[in-house]
């Protein structure tokens, strides 16, 4: 590791002939109008005449002189979006839009996810991020708000993240690098490092991208250590006129990731690196190995219309050993996606009409085994078999969406889909004792969204949009059944919402921009986590849930090349009724707010870049979050907290190699607080702790056009 560290140094203060490269146009506006498109709505569409809220983070927002451990980072400018980060690469981090997904235990529950194009949300809800590097991301779209009649099994939103290929003149290559270093500061035996290498070339008229990167981290708790390695490929070429094709490879390996497990308030107060004796003694943690690939055929129509067909697969090997059990997953995971845009004027209005379906099959071959529980060999599965199922689930989703302008200042959109999934498990530890749980559930909605946006004046975007959302279990929640028994909860339903909300967007001038929503999600039989045995969680519906709150973010050009970015999310959500009985009693928490999730959220950016500077740059990030619930029964809260993040750097060239040395400092003050929680734990083990001050160096290196 010292070896890296000398490496970076070195790299960093290389006597090479340097010379001031202009800064780049400030990139830290929420929203720049007309002409921005997005794509995250299933076809392209002026950002003006969309009623919905979407906001889109651009390469420099994502992984200029950032870690890129996690959509934390990216997303940090979001409003109505919370990444709790557990440190812990093992679970994934917590991801949230308006609330929905909070519940997650890991991976992404209730947000699509999405990487040029391809999903990467199973059928069951469930989103996977092992195949996403963001050191390569050109850019991510973020759609906030009830998507399902666009994309159906999704409650919160989608995050669609895109990792185009650069266009290369002529037939040249592009070759860019990273390379990062950093020690933690509680523990500075305790380092990561990251290398990434991303290498475009013009190939048949087109473009290609190849990137290669891996992460080797210690992390700053015990039994906290991760080595995640990804090579992804991109290739997209024209095939004839108004036709192109997208080919997509992904492979992820992640050999080790261990899970330290969260704490109790005593472990948390008294050494914050405890790991709790069974995650040590079993080794608790993953290794998983996933490989996607998939292809999208385009047509871009003379008309001003578009087409495209998707087809797309993946793998999955999973060994998954928690405290209480051996897990041992082997997935597959295939589907096709078909959509088309047509102009279709109504008379002399103009008005697109959008259709096609989606189709989605996963298949899960899971197996738990129980642990041998003798001395100096517990962390080995024994042979016997506790679960053994074949799981599928099927999803079929046809939709429709009309835009039309009623007049040049005035967009109707209305969206229609229909979602039918059918789980299926057929069981295969069937003996005299264990009865055969094989069994089917079909889960099925109609949602709709209409929503209209007014544009006042070029400078100005209003909108309202009202729609229903439909989110089933995920085959990991419907599987972990609270009697121990195969097959399926039978008891566990799908959660339904209704959404509602006004907002709006503008520039004041060329020095100001800003966005705001106001919005309300009322859910039934929303699904809610809790545990018996940890790290096992289990679910169970509440019969209504109320999600209230205010999104605000503005952007102020101080001077050129100066700025300051803010953003704040307020959250109220609370159950409206909702009670159940377990070995304490009964409880009723109608009115209680929702664990997880903080009151407020807030954060500021400064940046500055000014010319004089001669490619010198720096960032200044400040981050806020309120005390929030950790329990849906007990008074138990986390204490707020603030954390500041610094980054520092230089952009120029030395002959025609492009370099960008930085520094980057995260929790720069050493305040030790809690970053995510585990809701509803046994025993109160509840905290997941945020490291304290670590500092990291880094070098960008690029060459090429």
């Amino acid at each position: 590791m010292m070896m890296r560290w000398t490496t970076s140094i070195a790299l960093c203060a290389a006597p090479l002939t340097l010379s001031g490269q202009t800064p780049p146009p400030d990139t830290t506006k929420p929203y720049t109008l007309p002409p921005t498109t997005v794509s995250v709505t299933r076809a392209e569409r002026p950002l003006t005449q969309i009623p919905n809220s979407i906001q889109t983070i651009d390469r420099q927002q994502i992984s200029r002189a950032r870690p890129t451990w996690g959509l934390d980072e990216a997303l940090v400018s979001v409003p109505g979006v919370y990444v709790a980060n557990r440190y812990n690469f093992s679970q994934d981090q917590r991801v949230s839009i308006r609330g929905f997904g909070a519940r997650s235990a890991f991976a992404v529950r209730g947000i699509k996810i999405l990487v040029d194009g391809i999903p990467q949300t199973l059928p069951d809800g469930q989103g996977q991020l092992t195949n996403i590097e963001l050191g390569e991301v050109d850019r991510i779209e973020v759609l906030r708000g009830s998507t399902s009649a666009l994309y159906g099994n999704a409650s919160g939103g989608v995050i669609s993240v895109w990792t185009q290929p650069h266009d290369i003149a002529g037939g040249g290559v592009r070759e860019d690098a990273r390379f990062l270093a950093g020690r933690f500061a509680q523990n500075p035996d305790r380092t990561w490092s990251k290398w990434q290498s991303t290498t475009g070339l013009r190939v048949l008229g087109g473009s290609a991208q190849v990137t290669v990167s891996r992460l080797d981290y210690d992390g700053e708790r015990d039994h906290s250590a991760a080595d995640q390695r990804i090579v992804n490929a991109r290739l997209s070429v024209p095939l004839a006129t108004g036709w192109s094709l997208a080919l997509v490879a992904a492979a992820g390996n992640n050999p080790q990731a261990d899970n330290p497990g969260s704490l109790t308030f005593t472990e948390l107060t008294t050494n914050r690196d405890t790991v709790p004796v069974l995650n040590r003694n079993r080794d608790a943690g993953k290794a998983v190995k996933q490989f996607q690939t998939g292809a999208t055929v385009r047509r871009t129509m003379a008309n001003g219309g578009e087409a495209a067909f998707t087809v797309y697969g993946l793998t999955r090997d999973l060994k998954n050993p928690i405290t209480t059990t051996y897990i041992d997953l082997d997935r597959v995971d295939y589907g096709a996606r078909a959509s088309a845009t047509y102009p279709l004027p109504i008379g002399a209005r103009p008005h697109r009409l959008t259709f096609g379906f989606d189709f989605q099959r996963q298949q899960d071959d899971r197996k738990n085994f129980a642990y041998l529980n003798t001395p100096g060999d517990s962390a080995k599965p024994d042979t016997t078999r506790t679960l053994d199922q074949l799981e599928h689930v099927t999803e079929v989703g046809p939709f429709v969406q009309s835009a039309l302008e009623l007049s040049r200042t005035v967009t109707l959109t209305a969206g229609l889909r229909y979602d039918w999934v059918k789980f299926a498990v057929r069981d295969h530890l069937v003996t005299a004792s264990n009865p055969d749980d094989s069994g089917e559930r079909l889960m099925q909605a109609l949602s709709g969204s209409l929503g209209v946006a007014v544009n006042p004046s070029r400078a100005l975007t209003v909108y309202g949009n009202i729609a229903s959302s439909f989110e089933t279990p995920t085959t990991t929640e419907l599987a972990n059944s609270p009697t121990g028994a195969g097959g399926f909860n039978t008891g566990l339903e799908p959660q339904h919402a209704w959404n509602y909300e006004v907002g709006a967007r503008g520039a004041v001038g060329d020095r100001f921009t800003y966005s705001g929503a106001v919005f309300q999600a009322d859910v039934r039989d929303a699904l809610i986590p809790y545990e018996i045995a940890a790290p096992r969680f289990y679910y169970r519906n509440a019969g209504s849930t109320r999600h209230r709150g205010v999104e605000l973010s503005g952007s102020l050009a101080i001077l050129t090349g100066v700025s300051v970015n803010v953003i704040w999310t307020y959250a109220n959500y609370r159950f409206r009724e909702y009670s159940f009985t377990d070995s304490l009693g009964t409880h009723v928490l109608d009115g209680r707010e929702l664990s997880g999730i903080p009151r407020n959220w807030f954060h500021t950016i400064v940046r500055a870049q000014p010319a004089a500077f001669g490619g010198f740059w720096a960032e200044v990030q400040q981050s806020y979050s309120s005390g929030y619930l950790v329990s849906d029964v007990q008074p138990t809260r986390t204490s707020s907290w603030w954390a500041t993040n610094v980054r520092l750097g230089w952009e120029g060239k030395a002959g025609q190699v492009r370099l960008g040395p930085f520094l980057g400092i995260n929790n720069a003050f050493n305040h030790l607080y809690v970053s995510s929680v585990v809701i509803n734990a046994a025993r109160d083990r509840f905290y997941e702790p945020a490291p304290g001050r670590n500092a990291y160096l880094g070098l960008t290196v690029g060459a090429g056009r």
